[in-house]
């Protein structure tokens, strides 16, 4: 992923809370950090989620756990640009902490598809998010 272009990089706490009985981090709150970073990438854009006739719709999320992340420490989501089609993309992430940043904890991709909400139906990407993916 390194010859990706950066997007955008969360700093995430790690709560006591989010660690499960096997005294790491739950599998699910992986893809709740991941959610975190997408969605804080998107308000930086200007894409706007709440009550819109169009916007942005999750259709696949691949995340491949490589390290455990355990409490206390601090995540880092990092976004990468994928690839574009003509009514999606793929944002790939990579997870790290700041306490060990060298280390990979997790890495995947998420393929988002811009929706007509009412018509059910996808539709062309924004403009302003290609430029956003272009080098």
């Amino acid at each position: 992923m390194s010859d990706r272009k950066l997007l955008y990089r969360a700093v995430i706490p790690v709560r006591w809370g989010d660690m499960d009985s096997y005294g790491h981090v739950n599998n699910s709150i992986y893809m709740q950090y991941i959610e975190e970073a997408r969605v804080a990438w998107f308000e930086e854009v200007g894409v706007v989620m709440n009550n819109v006739p169009k916007g942005p719709v999750v259709l696949q999320i691949q995340h491949t756990f490589l390290k455990p992340v355990v409490h206390p420490a601090t995540a880092c989501v990092e976004l990468f640009a994928g690839a574009l089609g003509r009514s999606s993309m793929v944002l790939e992430h990579r997870l790290t902490t700041l306490e060990q940043p060298d280390i990979v904890y997790g890495e995947g991709n998420c393929k988002i598809v811009w929706i007509d909400h009412q018509a059910g139906h996808s539709v062309p990407l924004p403009e302003f998010l290609r430029n956003a993916f272009a080098d």
